[in-house]
């Protein structure tokens, strides 16, 4: 997965870059709630673990920006806060977990597992043409047989799929789909024309200058 971290203590926030990166995960860490605004594209993320008490932008003010932009990745917030009434905002604005420090990082992990698992149980959009997208194995399939793309378009369709009814910008799908500082719209221009062959061209949207939108 790719996760975004935001911790200001510098010891904690480096261990569970290491642990997560060990555990094959990507991880891009903010020790400030406004320099991740600035920097960081949310849309490209798959977890969020966010503290509460940090500089600029705080966890909650994170948490209310997320949700008003309809991003629906899922949220852990680590604290030291231990007050019923934090605990209790905390799930009020959205977010999927709480985890008080000081913690085990296993026990982050585990809880990270448990909240992709209960999202995977219900990660399944019917297409037109009687197909189906699977979002926890990035496939399509129509009735039992997975449809055939490379895994460059299976990344691209993931990040579309995940924010469908959205526009996804160029920027937002080369960040994900690629490690360096790929900007080359014609390449994924012609990904997006080999994905309509199997899916069908009316279900990706072009917005002419912006990016691609998935729309059924």
């Amino acid at each position: 997965m790719k996760i975004l971290l935001l911790e200001d203590e510098d010891t904690l926030r480096k261990n569970i870059e290491k642990f997560l990166t060990l555990k094959g995960h990507s991880v891009d860490s903010f020790d400030d709630g406004g320099q991740l605004l600035k920097d960081a594209n949310l849309f490209e993320y798959d977890f969020f673990i966010f503290d509460i008490n940090v500089p600029d932008v705080n966890g909650f003010e994170l948490l209310i920006y997320i949700k008003d932009k309809k991003i629906e990745t899922p949220v852990i917030f680590i604290s030291a806060m231990i007050g019923i009434e934090e605990i209790t905002k905390g799930f009020e604005l959205g977010c999927s977990d709480y985890l008080k420090k000081p913690f085990e990082l296993e026990e982050l992990e585990l809880r990270m597992k448990n909240i992709k698992n209960s999202f995977s149980t219900h990660e399944r959009i019917t297409l037109p043409n009687g197909l189906v997208y699977d979002f926890s194995a990035k496939a399509v399939f129509q009735g039992d047989k997975q449809l055939e793309l490379s895994k460059k378009q299976s990344e691209i369709l993931y990040i579309l799929m995940k924010h469908h009814g959205q526009v996804v910008s160029f920027d937002t799908i080369a960040d994900y789909a690629y490690e360096d500082d790929f900007r080359d719209m014609h390449t994924i221009s012609s990904h997006i024309r080999d994905i309509r062959k199997v899916i069908g061209a009316e279900v990706i949207k072009n917005v002419r200058g912006v990016g691609y939108k998935v729309v059924f």
